[in-house]
Parts: structure tokens; C-alpha cells; sequence
């Protein structure tokens, strides 16, 4: 038992006593309310037992939370997320920029980008190739079809402040063309008449009617106070081409270089003159990598936000990375096997064509080297173009009628499969035997013929880059499975123009090409193109598919170009000087924190995922809704 002192039992019942006082102070405060007031609030603790007030104070703490979560549910359904001004944006680039000029951009993917952000055109496309005004806000075309009217966007100011006029574009043109600058777009404004009505007004006109002209106005035009001293010869060789001043809706900051003087990344921030819809963002950071594996890597280390493009081969290095947004476009691009007929006689054969057609199984390469990530075709032009015939003849995979069509051809098939032909072959007398006749003064032996077997054997040539060399591959089975003799030759992607393109060395090639906005096929197939630098690559020549091509183009009326188009596409499906395989998709990541990029479905160059860049956001706020 334990011992309590007289002194303590009198503590103890004297803190009874007292808190007995003190409930009766606390219900005296409510003045005989049953439900307690503010002021007995204050004495709670002294009124509950210790497991009473824990109870209380549990539930207290949930009904803020509760309150403080309806009151965010509440926030939430009445406001809504925008885009707010700020931070920056940083891409993974392939290759180096050497000229961010409008006047030199064909060969360098990285100048296109660049020069798409710094500089503006008369017109641009929209997100479905069409054409719309840029630093034009009208343009009208003559009856005749030979003369375009711009009327330019007034008050717009170049990045250095001074004003844009129609000085400007006519300055452009004129240098373009000027032989000595060397521009690749030379040719297609060489004979372009410029009239400058007013400083908002020029004219261009043309000898003869030209329904794709249109697409050559998307072209940045040049500042004629920043570039006016510098002679036509020297364009290419002076600071202006990497710190460049345009209208667009970014303008040159800063750029850091390596030991080596290549530049290693280059920043553009907004330019906040632009007549346009004003950036998000503050800045934007391009960081350059010898190669796709080396931008990849950047980015699984967060070193980038993005890479310009993604090779399908290499999505799996990304798999386990969350914080990624893959987008999909649809590019104007096409992989096709061209042959070249002078390279190999048994081409010249329209029944090898079709039989070589016949047997590609074009679902497995989409299948298996796009991972479906694009469309099978028959025809040069494609879906959603002008002229896109679904109706055209086709050659889908068949090996059976494959084998029939070479069989009717009047070839044969040899032991191994493969498919020959016995050719009578003179063969002169040897040595031996002209030896023999002289020593027995007998007449000299004449030629004779014999049969030979001359087996159908073809020499396929491609790009050494994953995508090329896989449907290669899938080619190369499928031809030989018909019977056919296959050699496969990979080429190094800075070799391909100079050793196979400029000299047209091969027998078949697998190539891809980008093919723009207007549907104009006469770079790729007129006769004229035959040769370098033309791109004429199956080298085809028919007169009436000829004529077909240079009408279209001269043609405003939509309907007649289409109808010209289709008769072209069934003279190629005919004839087959090429076998069209298929439409791949264009890939691109980009973190998650990077917003306000629209799912584009169309873009007619790859710098055309910049397109509504001017939206993009890595910040945002809330706003109350109307």
C-alpha cells in the first residue's frame, strides 16, 4: 500500500475542489445555452479528460483538412490552368549550324530549324500545309496566272529595330538571283520579274503560269541595311549566317563554342517587337551532338528537353523514362526503290519490274521496321494531297505471280530456285587452239556460240542508317525468295550523294525523299531531271508523262492538276520505274514540364514541329472562369 501524507490527501482534495469551481465557471458562461459559446471553448481542456480532447483534436484536424480540400476541389472546377510567360526550352540537335540564312538552308537540318525561329516569310504553312499570309497580310494573283501581288503587314520592325519594307524582299530575290551568291534556290527564281509598287506593296511575276510558286514564298527574307554591303560572293562567308537578325519570333543571344572553334550550343530569347503571337518562353537552347546516340543520352540525363528527332530503333533506350511526351507527324516523305535501267539490262524488262514489285511484302517492313508507325503506298503522291489517287494500280506481295509473270517472260528456273535465261554466247578460239591449227597449217578456228545461262541477279543499294538498312533487308529476302539474286550495298550517309546520287551507281535504290507542300512532281520524275543534280533518280523518260507534268504545273485550276496527276500516277503504275514502299511518321520527344504543343498531324519539313512554338509553356496560373 503506498503512504500518502496528511499533507498530500489535503493538496489532492484541494485540486478536486478547484476543478470542480472551475466547470462550474465554464457552464455558468453559457448562460444556459446547451451549446458552449466562444468562451467556454477557451476552457475545454480543463473540462475533458485527456483521451476526450486527443478525440477532439483528431477530428478537428480532419475537418480543416476536409475544409481545405473542398475549398482546392472548389479552386479547382471554377478556375482553369494557362500559360504563363517564362523559363526556357533546351533540344538536342544533330550536327552543327553553319548558315542560319534563308538563302542556303536545302542541305542542313539544323539551319532549317534555326533559320525557322529567326526569320519570317512572305507566306508560311498552317498545321495542314496549307498556305497562309506571314509578313504578307494579303496576296492577290493576276487573271493570267502570272503575276502575285503582296501586300505587306505594316509597323513590322526587324530585330535591330529598324523597319521592314518590300526594300527587303526585293533585295532578298535579287541576291538569290544572283549567280555569285550560289544559292541552291537560284533556279527557282531565276526568272522572276520584282516590281516594288510601294514600301508595302511588291509584285512578282512570272514568264509563264506556275501553280506551285507559292511555296517558294515561304523563304525567310533577308534585312537589306544588315547585309546590302556584303558582296553577293562573300554570302556565304561572313558573321551574319550564325548571328543573325530576322523577324521572327526569336532573335539571336549567345552562342558558346569548343576548344576546337564548332559551336556547342546556341540560344535565341523572344523577340518582343515580333507582329505576332508573342512566346511563352524567354529563351531557347540548342545544344549540338555528333550523332542521334549522343542527343538521346543528353536527354535520359535531363542535359536537354527535348531532341529534334527520335529513330524508332532507338525508343526502347527511352521506355523506363516517364517524364517524356512522344508526338507523332505526318511528313511529306516517301521510300521508294528506283531502278536504274541503264545499269542493269534484265530492268529494262517491264515483266522483272512487276516481278520484283510483287515480291516486297511492304505490310511487314511498316510491320517491322516502323513499328506501324506509318502507311503503306503505291504512288508518289499521298494522302490528303492534290492528285492522291486511292484507285491506282498496285502490286501487292505475291510471289506466286511473281514467279508467273518472269515464267511468261520466257525465264527459267534453275535447280536452286533461282530464275535464268540461256543466252547464245560467242566464244573466240583460245590460244591453245589457234596454236594447234597454225602447227597443222589448217585454216584458223572460227568464233563459236554456245548457250550460256545468264541468271536474274540485281544489286540493291541504301542509306547505312537502321531504317534504310532493315527495309533493305526485308527487300533483299522477299526478291530472293522469288528466285532472285540479291546483293546488298550499304552506303555511309555523307557518300550516298557523291557515290551513288550524283553518279547513279547502283542497279536498285532504296532512298527516302521529302517531297514538300504542292504535289509539283517534276523535280522527281520530268526527263529533264534524269541527270545530277536533278533527283530524277529512276531516270525515267516518257514523253507523255512528260507533258502531264509540265501542264500541271502550269495550271491554277485544282480539279485539271488532279486529273493530271492521276493520269501521271497510272503511267508509273504501269510501267513501274519504281516501287513505292511506304509514308513514314516523324518522331519527336519532349519532357513532360514543356506544354502547349499541339498534336500536329501534317508538317511539311521537320523544322515545321516549331510551327505554334510561339504556345509552348513551362509555366503556368490559374484564372477564374468566365
Amino acid at each position: 500500500m503506498r503512504y500518502h501524507s496528511p499533507q498530500a490527501w489535503r493538496n489532492r482534495g484541494a485540486g478536486d475542489a478547484h476543478k470542480k469551481i472551475e466547470k462550474k465557471l465554464v457552464y455558468s458562461v453559457a448562460s444556459g445555452k446547451k451549446i458552449p459559446s466562444v468562451k467556454q471553448l477557451k476552457y475545454i481542456g480543463r473540462v475533458l479528460p485527456p483521451l476526450q480532447m486527443w478525440i477532439l483534436r483528431v477530428v478537428a484536424v480532419i475537418l480543416v483538412v476536409n475544409i481545405i480540400f473542398l475549398g482546392w476541389k472548389y479552386y479547382q472546377a471554377n478556375t482553369t490552368e494557362i500559360a504563363k510567360a517564362g523559363g526556357g526550352y533546351t533540344e538536342g540537335l544533330v550536327g552543327t549550324p553553319q548558315y542560319i540564312n534563308p538563302l542556303f538552308l536545302q542541305n542542313n537540318d539544323v539551319d532549317r530549324d534555326m533559320a525557322k525561329l529567326v526569320y519570317s516569310g512572305l507566306t508560311k504553312y498552317d498545321d495542314k500545309r496549307a498556305i497562309t499570309p506571314d509578313l504578307a497580310e494579303k496576296y492577290e494573283l493576276s487573271s493570267d496566272g502570272k503575276t502575285y501581288t503582296f501586300y505587306l503587314k505594316k509597323d513590322v520592325k526587324w530585330q535591330d529595330g529598324e523597319p521592314f519594307t518590300s526594300d527587303d524582299v526585293a533585295f532578298t530575290i535579287a541576291r538569290i538571283q544572283d549567280p555569285a551568291t550560289k544559292s541552291p534556290l537560284y533556279l527557282s527564281f531565276r526568272d522572276v520579274k520584282i516590281n516594288k509598287v510601294d514600301d508595302n506593296t511588291i509584285q512578282l511575276g512570272l514568264p509563264k503560269p506556275f501553280a506551285p510558286f507559292l511555296d517558294l514564298t515561304t523563304i525567310g527574307i533577308l534585312p537589306q541595311h544588315v547585309w546590302a554591303d556584303v558582296a553577293s560572293e562573300n554570302f556565304s562567308n561572313v558573321p551574319q549566317n550564325i548571328k543573325p537578325v530576322g523577324t521572327g519570333a526569336w532573335k539571336f543571344k549567345s552562342l558558346q563554342k569548343g576548344s576546337d572553334g564548332s559551336i556547342r550550343s546556341y540560344t535565341l530569347e523572344k523577340n518582343d517587337t515580333y507582329y505576332g503571337q508573342k512566346p511563352y518562353l524567354n529563351t531557347i537552347t540548342f545544344k549540338f551532338y555528333p550523332d542521334v546516340d549522343s542527343a538521346v543520352q543528353a536527354l535520359k540525363n535531363r542535359k536537354v528537353d527535348g531532341i529534334s528527332f527520335l529513330p524508332r530503333d532507338l525508343r526502347s533506350t527511352l521506355e523506363k523514362e516517364t517524364d517524356l511526351v512522344y508526338y507523332t507527324f505526318n511528313l511529306p516523305q516517301y521510300t521508294s526503290i528506283f531502278f536504274n535501267q541503264a545499269a542493269n539490262a534484265d530492268l529494262k524488262s517491264k515483266a522483272v519490274r512487276q516481278a520484283l514489285a510483287l515480291s516486297i511484302d511492304k505490310d511487314r517492313i511498316v510491320r517491322e521496321v516502323l513499328n506501324n508507325e506509318g502507311e503503306v503506298i503505291g504512288a508518289p503522291i499521298l494522302k490528303g494531297f492534290l492528285g492522291y489517287y486511292e484507285e491506282v494500280k498496285k502490286y501487292p506481295f505475291d510471289l506466286a505471280k511473281a514467279g508467273d509473270l518472269l515464267q511468261a517472260a520466257g525465264w527459267k528456273k534453275d535447280s536452286d530456285g533461282s530464275w535464268f535465261t540461256e543466252e547464245n554466247v560467242t566464244v573466240p578460239p583460245t590460244d591453245e587452239e589457234k596454236a594447234a591449227a597454225e602447227k597443222d597449217k589448217k585454216d584458223p578456228p572460227k568464233d563459236k556460240v554456245e548457250k550460256q545461262k545468264h541468271v536474274l541477279h540485281i544489286s540493291l543499294v541504301t542509306v547505312n542508317q537502321p531504317e534504310s538498312a532493315k527495309a533493305a533487308q526485308i527487300v533483299k529476302e522477299g526478291w530472293e525468295a522469288a528466285g532472285v539474286k540479291v546483293d546488298l550495298r550499304l552506303v555511309d550517309p555523307s557518300r550516298v550523294k557523291p557515290e551513288v546520287i550524283d553518279t547513279r551507281d547502283y542497279h536498285a535504290f532504296l532512298y527516302g525523299e521529302i517531297i514538300g507542300s504542292d504535289p509539283d512532281l517534276y523535280p522527281f520524275w520530268h526527263s529533264t531531271q534524269a541527270r545530277p543534280p536533278g533527283l530524277n533518280l529512276a531516270i525515267f523518260n516518257n514523253p507523255d508523262a512528260d507533258k502531264l507534268l509540265v501542264d500541271a504545273r502550269q495550271i491554277a485550276d485544282p480539279d485539271k492538276r488532279a486529273e493530271m496527276y492521276k493520269k501521271f500516277q497510272d503511267i508509273l503504275a504501269e510501267e513501274v520505274p519504281a516501287v513505292f514502299l511506304y509514308n513514314p511518321n516523324y518522331n519527336y520527344v519532349v519532357a513532360k514540364k514543356v506544354r502547349g504543343i499541339a498534336d500536329q498531324k501534317h508538317i511539311v519539313d521537320p523544322s515545321d514541329r516549331f510551327n505554334d512554338i510561339s504556345y509552348w509553356h513551362v509555366k503556368t496560373r490559374r484564372i477564374w472562369k468566365k
